[in-house]
C-alpha cells in the first residue's frame, strides 16, 4: 500500500508541464499559418516550442513521424523518472504506445519488409530490427516485447500491450486500480466509436475525449491514474501537432514554386 503523498514530487511536475500545454487560442493562432516552413516558426514561438524545435522545415513526412514518436517516448521516459519507484515500469510502458502501429507492420507478413532504413534510423527501434528490417526475435525479448513478437496477428498488439501494462501494475489501493480500469474503459470505448465513426466526426469525437480528461485530471489528484490522463493529453495533442504538421509537409506548396505563405 501506497500512500498518497508518494505522488506530491510528480504531481507538482505535471500541473506545471499541463500549464504549458497549447490551448485552443494557440491552436487557432497557428491555423492560418500555410506552410511548413512558417508553421515551425510561429510554433518555435509559443507553447509547442519544445516539441518542434529539433523539427526542420526541410523534414519529410518520414522524419516528422520519428521525431513525434521520439518526442511522445522522451516525455513517457520521463514522466516514468517522477512516479514513485513501484509505478516506474507501469509508467515507462507507455512510451512503446506511439510504436504499436509501426510495430502493427512489422508484424505483418503480408507487407513487404523494404523499412530498414526508416527503422535503424529510429532510436527506438534500430536495436530492434535485423539489417533487412525484420523484427529481431531476440532483441524484442531482451526489451520486453514479446507482445510483438508472439502475436498471431498485428491487430491483436494493442490488446497484448494494454495486457502487458496491467500487468506492471504494482500492488496498489482498491481506489487506484478502479481509477485506471475506468480510464482504460473511456479509451477503449473512444477507439471503438473512433472506428467505427463519420470522418467528419472525428475531430469533435477527440475534442470530446481531450475535454473529458482535462476535467479529470483536476479531479484525480496525487494518483497514478494522473500521470496517465496527463500522458494521454500529450499524446492526443501530439497527434493534433502531427496532422498540423503532415497536412503541411505533404499538400502545401514550398516557398520555391513561387506560392508564398
Amino acid at each position: 500500500m501506497y500512500l498518497n503523498q508518494d505522488f506530491s514530487y510528480c504531481q507538482a511536475r505535471l500541473q506545471a508541464r499541463y500549464a504549458n500545454l497549447p490551448d485552443a487560442a494557440e491552436w487557432q493562432r497557428l491555423a492560418g499559418v500555410r506552410t511548413l516552413a512558417a508553421f515551425l516558426e510561429e510554433a518555435r514561438r509559443g507553447p509547442l516550442r519544445p516539441w518542434v524545435k529539433r523539427l526542420s522545415a526541410t523534414s519529410d513526412a518520414l522524419v516528422l513521424e520519428r521525431g513525434l514518436r521520439t518526442l511522445a517516448a522522451e516525455l513517457a521516459d520521463e514522466a516514468a523518472r517522477w512516479v514513485p519507484r513501484p509505478w516506474r515500469a507501469t509508467v515507462a510502458w507507455t512510451a512503446w504506445l506511439p510504436y504499436l502501429p509501426v510495430f502493427e507492420h512489422l508484424a505483418d507478413t503480408a507487407q513487404p519488409k523494404r523499412h530498414a532504413d526508416w527503422a535503424s534510423a529510429d532510436p527506438r527501434l534500430r536495436a530492434l530490427v535485423s539489417d533487412a528490417g525484420e523484427p529481431d526475435p531476440d532483441a524484442l525479448e531482451r526489451a520486453g516485447l514479446r507482445m510483438l513478437r508472439d502475436a498471431p496477428r498485428p491487430d491483436q498488439i494493442p490488446a497484448r500491450w494494454a495486457d502487458e501494462w496491467r500487468n506492471r501494475w504494482p500492488p496498489a489501493r482498491q481506489g487506484w486500480t478502479r481509477d485506471l480500469e475506468a480510464f482504460t474503459a473511456r479509451l477503449v470505448a473512444h477507439l471503438s466509436a473512433f472506428r467505427h465513426a463519420d470522418p467528419a466526426d472525428a475531430w469533435n469525437l477527440r475534442q470530446a475525449l481531450r475535454e473529458r480528461l482535462r476535467l479529470q485530471f483536476h479531479q484525480s489528484m496525487l494518483a497514478p491514474v494522473t500521470v496517465h490522463i496527463y500522458l494521454a493529453l500529450i499524446l492526443l495533442d501530439l497527434e493534433r501537432l502531427r496532422a498540423e504538421l503532415l497536412r503541411r509537409a505533404l499538400f502545401t506548396p514550398s516557398p520555391d514554386t513561387g506560392q508564398g505563405h
